[in-house]
């Protein structure tokens, strides 16, 4: 009987967590373009008290499979654009040890102001890649509330898949481009806590 209530409560709880919004919480909530393609929000989370998550996918796309994703990392907390990007350097530099597709290249804005880090990522099955993920992260200070500076961190995804690999590495140096210059000129959203 006790197994039967475990399982019927465990039902529940899996159908009930698929039925919930994502809790917008940092006033972007969407949906928006990039790369002629519309993002609506998808899932989000807070892992501490002063940083924020929120992913926007396309129509028929999930965070655990999908094809591109654009990602609001949003730091709550007084710390210098250049100290966020060293640690994401940091990261990088670490997967470069166990990830041999993994590299990156850290531009700086003519004023200093902000930073885009595009990098590529990948993950085997075996000796055979199985995910190829190119990422472009735009660093820059936002004011959050008056006197109350952050970092706000705009983030894009592109993923090819085993079969599409080939192909998505091909293009990529055409399309690395194309994707930095529309993160570029993304205007910057009005963030707004809603906590």
């Amino acid at each position: 009987m006790l197994s039967r209530l475990f399982c019927l409560a465990f039902i529940v709880l899996v159908f009930s967590s698929f039925s919930i919004d994502p809790i917008e919480r940092i006033g972007i909530k969407g949906p928006f373009t990039f790369n002629q393609t519309q993002f609506k929000l998808a899932w989000t989370a807070k892992p501490n008290d002063f940083y924020y998550i929120q992913e926007y996918l396309p129509a028929g796309e999930t965070p655990e499979k999908f094809n591109q994703m654009i990602t609001f990392y949003l730091l709550d907390k007084n710390v210098e654009v250049k100290a966020a990007v060293s640690q994401k350097v940091k990261e990088l530099e670490n997967r470069k040890k166990t990830d041999p597709t993994c590299n990156y290249v850290v531009s700086e804005s003519p004023d200093g102001k902000e930073f885009i880090v595009d990098f590529i990522l990948s993950e085997s099955q075996g000796n055979e890649l199985s995910t190829v993920e190119f990422n472009v992260y735009r660093y820059q200070r936002v004011e959050i509330q008056p006197n109350q500076p952050g970092v706000l961190v705009c983030a894009y995804s592109k993923r090819a898949y085993e079969n599409e690999i080939t192909t998505f590495l091909k293009r990529l140096k055409d399309d690395r481009v194309a994707f930095i210059n529309e993160m570029i000129s993304l205007n910057t959203p009005t963030v707004k806590l809603n906590k």
